[in-house]
């Protein structure tokens, strides 16, 4: 009976500090979701990689800008989304689009802190940090979509009232133009 006793103790006392671990971490916000403990990065463009064509992209309802762009101007504009993308290679995509003012976003870091710590069945972001880019902040953060690894990185910045993303969709495992997106971000000249 002792043995029992003891045994129904140690069991109940487990499984309260399991709950109440459960709800310590519970309330915690997700790793990453707070701006001040990201990383500080700079954006250093490979001077190897080639952008011979100059983009202009006008999203929707916001002020445009121009890139350099290893590729033509195919503009495939994203029906319903306010964003256009250009391919880089098979499967390697790079994408803009203009997310409103920081005024309805609450700028950069407020949207990928809310990304991060708001995931869902479509994608879940991770791995934020501060990019120092030639023309200013941006915040970079990874997305995974549905649970896999990594195929989304979005560089996201606020500039004249308004916030842009500038992404790179790329297959699992191969983000091998991630140095051309950069390249191209580094680039940018606003148009105002």
């Amino acid at each position: 009976m002792r043995r029992t006793t003891v045994a129904a103790t140690i069991a109940v006392a487990l499984l309260v500090a399991v709950c109440a671990a459960v709800l310590v971490l519970a309330q915690r916000p997700r790793p990453g979701a707070d701006p001040a403990k990201w990383p500080v990065e700079v954006l250093a463009a490979d001077p190897a990689v080639a952008l011979p064509y100059a983009l202009h992209v006008t999203p929707d309802g916001c002020p445009g800008f121009s890139l350099s762009s290893p590729v033509p101007e195919d503009n495939r504009i994203v029906p319903g989304s306010g964003s256009s993308t250009v391919q880089l290679a098979p499967g390697h995509y790079a994408l803009w689009a203009c997310f409103g003012t920081v005024d309805e976003t609450e700028g950069a870091r407020r949207t990928v802190a809310h990304r991060i710590s708001t995931p869902n069945e479509t994608l879940t972001s991770m791995n934020a940090a501060l990019v120092r880019a030639p023309f200013g902040e941006v915040v970079r953060v990874d997305g995974s979509m549905g649970g896999g690894p990594p195929r989304l990185t979005d560089w996201m910045t606020d500039h004249g009232g308004y916030t842009y993303g500038i992404g790179y969709m790329h297959p699992d495992g191969d983000a091998s133009r991630r140095a051309v997106v950069e390249a191209m971000i580094a680039s940018v000249v606003w148009d105002q």
